[in-house]
């Protein structure tokens, strides 16, 4: 069909989202994440209900969405195969965290980017739940990096429009 083959020529933002409750911690990869209101700030990201990252959600009411850079595509791809489960992604990858500034979720150094959310309210689509989040606080660490990106659901880099 057309159709499916068009939807995945759409670009998507290669993202980590986070999830804390009772002291577990787990991030996986999501693309399908947008920015949904200016005011208030929300996002939205879509998560399908078997994942272990969807029932932390669900109990804790929060999460981050951190963005990776450019040269994370094998973070991506490992937090993408693996279940939190089974592996603590975090410390199987080193990942740096700290104290978010306004959720309990743990947020990522190495990142360009953390966007710390308050579920607002949740939406069955699909295979998938939207949970929306306001967004409650957030940190540009690598502001200047090139953000990863999937196009045909294979990771690329980005190009900045005039960039040559």
């Amino acid at each position: 069909m057309q159709g499916k083959r068009a939807v995945r020529l759409l670009p998507w933002p290669v993202t980590l989202i986070g999830a804390y409750h009772e002291g577990k911690h787990n991030v996986m990869t999501a693309s399908w994440v947008s920015q949904v209101s200016f005011r208030p700030p929300l996002v939205m990201v879509s998560i399908a209900p078997e994942r272990h990252t969807y029932g932390l959600i669900q109990k804790s009411g929060e999460f981050v969405v951190s963005i990776l850079t450019a040269d994370q595509a094998e973070v991506a791809q490992f937090c993408g195969s693996r279940s939190g489960r089974d592996v603590d992604k975090i410390s199987a990858l080193g990942l740096k965290t700290r104290s978010g500034q306004a959720v309990k979720v743990p947020v990522l150094e190495d990142c360009l980017a953390n966007i710390e959310c308050r579920v607002v309210a949740t939406h069955p689509a699909g295979d998938h739940v939207l949970f929306v989040g306001e967004v409650v606080g957030g940190s540009a660490i690598r502001p200047d990096a090139p953000p990863l990106l999937m196009l045909d659901w294979k990771p690329g880099k980005f190009s900045p429009i005039g960039s040559g």
